[in-house]
């Protein structure tokens, strides 16, 4: 069964795919601008919490679990870049349907990828002891960063 930290990850994840297929329809200007700002703060967050709790601890246990780490964080670093465009980019600009699905479908791969291969990993490496504390700081830092968005 797996961790309630997992579980919690796995919840993100799902508002982010449905939050990523609404933004890409949306057609009015006022839907657009909620629903870019609800994926920003949905997903920056996310991201650096994982930064600092799993990939941090993945990069240091070395091996498969090293070289997946480092392959998540450049995947977290392309998604922000274009979700920092999107969120400066007009909104009745022609190219905001096609940036939102390319960041729909960065951030739906690489959550697949996490589900699939990541936290398996983790829950392989890491006992449950060592997964409560990276909940922890994933709680911790997604609190930090929620703050600098306000």
């Amino acid at each position: 069964m797996a961790h309630e930290f997992i579980k919690h990850l796995k919840e993100d994840h799902e508002k982010q795919r449905e939050l990523g297929k609404e933004l890409q329809q949306a057609k009015d200007p006022k839907k657009r601008e909620k629903l870019r700002q609800q994926m920003h703060e949905e997903l920056n967050p996310h991201v650096e919490g994982e930064e600092a709790s799993i990939f941090d601890y993945m990069k240091k246990t070395g091996g498969q679990a090293h070289e997946e780490a480092l392959k998540a964080i450049q995947e977290h670093h392309i998604a922000k870049i274009v979700m920092n465009e999107l969120m400066n980019l007009s909104l009745e600009s022609e190219v905001f349907e096609a940036k939102a699905y390319v960041l729909d479908e960065l951030n739906t791969h690489h959550m697949d990828e996490e589900e699939e291969t990541h936290f398996p990993l983790l829950e392989e490496i890491a006992d449950k002891g060592q997964i409560d504390e990276l909940f922890e700081l994933y709680e911790e830092t997604e609190e930090e960063v929620e703050k600098k968005l306000i």
